[in-house]
């Protein structure tokens, strides 16, 4: 009886944490640490900005991306807008890296998505996913890249070239080092160009910067999108510990 009646109560201890679990992923998703920034409550280069993110990435990322439910941007852009005079520089990177990039979408697409990982940045997965997937990447790739695989899981999944790519991205973000082999590898892959490679580097910096925006002002997602990635933060999982303490003692 003793023992039926621990498993009672541990099961309902679980199904509180599990019900706290999914309002904190709710939650996430309705609110933002920035105000929406919008017209016509914007400066002269806030305004400037805004008309120019507006023009360049709706028909990248869509409508549904880019701007909330109250009309202010999403995504990183409502930070950038925030501070005009540094986000139009990081906006213009963006947008190079989109449109001047020696690499193609498909390889790009794939250091960013490590990028997204590494950084477990809600947004970043959930607008390049579509990208990565409308640029050609294999279906069956997309759960590994999530899971942070090993790349030799990779091979035969990706392209020779997507695969070196993904080798050296998830190199340089677990070690922050790449070694000589996986260097010589993926430049061999990418043609033995070192305009890719150096290209391949300042994607991966690009879009690091952007995870950190978005992480940073915990970016929501789109209403009744479900998150990547289910990580508490650390502030809420502390919090959640000691109420369940409080609770059990």
């Amino acid at each position: 009886r003793v023992f039926s009646a621990f498993r009672r109560r541990s099961s309902l201890v679980n199904t509180r944490r599990i019900v706290v679990l999914r309002a904190m992923a709710l939650a996430s998703t309705s609110s933002a640490r920035l105000p929406p920034l919008q017209p016509p409550h914007l400066s002269e280069a806030q305004q400037e900005l805004f008309d120019d993110i507006v023009s360049t990435r709706a028909g990248v990322v869509g409508k549904e991306a880019l701007f909330d439910e109250q009309g202010g941007l999403r995504g990183p852009w409502n930070a950038e807008v925030a501070s005009p005079h540094l986000g139009k520089h990081l906006e213009r990177l963006a947008s190079a890296v989109r449109h001047q990039n020696s690499l193609e979408p498909r390889l790009y697409e794939v250091a960013i998505l490590v990028v997204g990982v590494h950084w477990r940045a809600q947004f970043e997965w959930y607008a390049h996913e579509r990208l990565a997937r409308k640029a050609g990447i294999a279906e069956a790739a997309f759960p590994l890249i999530k899971a942070g695989a090993p790349a030799e899981r990779l091979r035969g999944v990706l392209k020779p070239d997507e695969a070196a790519v993904y080798s050296l991205a998830l190199e340089l973000m677990r070690t922050k080092r790449v070694s000589a082999p996986t260097y010589a590898a993926t430049k061999a892959a990418l043609g033995g160009d070192d305009r890719r490679m150096a290209d391949l580097c300042m994607t991966m910096g690009c879009y690091s910067a952007v995870s950190a925006i978005l992480n940073m002002f915990d970016v929501p997602l789109p209403a009744g999108e479900a998150l990547p990635f289910l990580d508490q933060p650390a502030d809420a999982a502390s919090k959640q510990q000691h109420r369940a303490g409080g609770r059990e003692t």
